[in-house]
């Protein structure tokens, strides 16, 4: 069962491995003016929200403003920690410094940081576990301390969300603009958006990042949207019963001839001749490309 842990304005929710798979809404009261913190250790969760859904793998960590219509899904087996946090206290937390604005723009976007690496999980686990810690008992300056553990959590996730440098184009060999250009594709991928908003929010021209992009990956920007939307379709067509439209419909494509389209040129095959091969050779799947989303770096 999940263990809640409640602190002034902060609720720490611990996942322990289950044998079914749970359910969270994020959207009713309290939660629905919080900003929430999944740090997911071990298994798999989808964030749903505005028809859509944001799939993770442990090790990851995913940051969710407050929203309607959010659900979290945890898969039977995983663990991970869900921190909730008031507006409140995130403002005492964060207090008024020179990073202040930047660390309030990054806790109202939707952030995806899939792969951790273990010192930084390890990081994350101790500073959560340092905030529960500081519940059930009538410490003296509590909150002084809730306020500064918090304050290092929004850091550490600043810094792995990629918005640490003021100008992160200028140093570096490109990965760490690639890191955070995949990570601004998981969540916008399902939107169609132009390569110039990508561009825009990391900070770089287009060009920029298409020189990054080819130099590293030897593919454009553009394919590399493209293979983690044709990932996604594939799955559906493969997991899901639900209809061709249907799937075209949650992928935000103007219409099924769009959507059929698009897996054929990348596949060679039309969304239900791909789910037919499916069907008649179930241990050889039909083609798929040969660059792998989780090939980035």
């Amino acid at each position: 069962m999940p263990q809640a842990i409640r602190l002034p304005g902060v609720r720490i929710l611990h996942l322990e491995p289950a044998l079914q798979q749970r359910t969270l809404a994020l959207s009713g009261q309290p939660l629905r003016w919080m900003t929430h913190v999944l740090l997911l250790r071990s298994g798999r969760a989808t964030l749903s929200f505005d028809g859509e859904e944001l799939r993770m793998e442990a090790p990851a960590l995913v940051l969710i403003p407050p929203a309607e219509h959010r659900r979290l899904t945890v898969q039977a087996g995983a663990r991970g920690d869900l921190l909730s946090a008031s507006g409140e206290q995130l403002s005492s937390a964060l207090g008024d410094e020179p990073e202040t604005p930047a660390l309030r723009t990054m806790l109202s976007s939707l952030t995806l940081a899939p792969d951790l690496e273990r010192p930084l999980l390890t990081r994350l686990e101790t500073l959560i576990s340092l905030l529960a810690d500081e519940q059930g008992e009538d410490r003296p300056a509590s909150n002084m301390a809730t306020d500064a553990l918090l304050r290092l959590l929004c850091l550490s996730l600043w810094r792995v969300a990629g918005r640490f440098d003021a100008n992160p184009g200028v140093n570096g060999d490109g990965l760490t603009i690639l890191q955070r250009f995949r990570q601004v594709v998981e969540a916008e991928f399902r939107r169609h958006r132009p390569i110039r908003y990508y561009a825009e929010r990391l900070g770089i021209t287009t060009d920029r990042l298409h020189a990054i992009a080819t130099r590293h990956l030897q593919r454009s920007p553009l394919d590399l949207v493209h293979d983690r939307l044709l990932q996604e379709a594939l799955q559906r067509l493969e997991r899901s019963p639900a209809s061709i439209q249907a799937i075209s419909d949650s992928l935000n494509f103007k219409d099924p001839a769009h959507f059929s389209r698009f897996v054929k040129r990348r596949t060679g095959q039309a969304p239900a001749q791909y789910r037919l091969s499916l069907r008649k050779t179930a241990e050889q799947p039909a083609s798929a490309p040969q660059f792998q989303y989780h090939e980035w770096p």
